[in-house]
């Protein structure tokens, strides 16, 4: 457990330090940026939701109090990936390697999370059972 609780933590905090960065690009560099979605075809508001949707996501996976919403964030993380993935190849500007490493340290953080979770529930089931009183 301790090597897939480690696993799960260097994904986590390297995907974090990936969407971090991408936070703080697009507010530092927000001109290229827009240029960049006006050429994708998107509209410039979506900078901004991105970047507060992004941060309530992060925020969520590293904090998870509620279980049932983090496969809704994680859905949310893919498909923001995979699109902006697709939409950059689509127009010949980059390769969409970052979004495709993102994605693979997603999918990383998201079985292992499952994983250490149900370990410590189990764990914390087992101790309260054996506690004596």
């Amino acid at each position: 457990m301790k090597t897939q609780k480690t696993v799960y933590l260097v994904a986590l905090s390297l995907f974090s330090i990936a969407i971090i960065g991408a936070i703080i690009n697009s507010i530092i560099n927000y001109e290229e940026v827009a240029h960049i979605f006006i050429k994708l075809g998107y509209p410039i508001y979506l900078i901004h939701l991105l970047g507060v949707f992004q941060t309530i996501g992060l925020l969520m996976i590293i904090f998870n109090k509620t279980h049932w919403i983090l496969e809704w964030v994680y859905a949310g993380f893919f498909m923001n990936l995979i699109l902006g993935a697709v939409a950059h190849l689509a127009i010949k500007d980059g390769n969409g390697a970052s979004a495709v490493i993102c994605t693979v340290l997603l999918f990383i953080t998201y079985i292992l999370g499952k994983r250490v979770r149900n370990e410590e529930n189990e764990m914390a089931v087992h101790k309260s059972f054996y506690t004596p009183y």
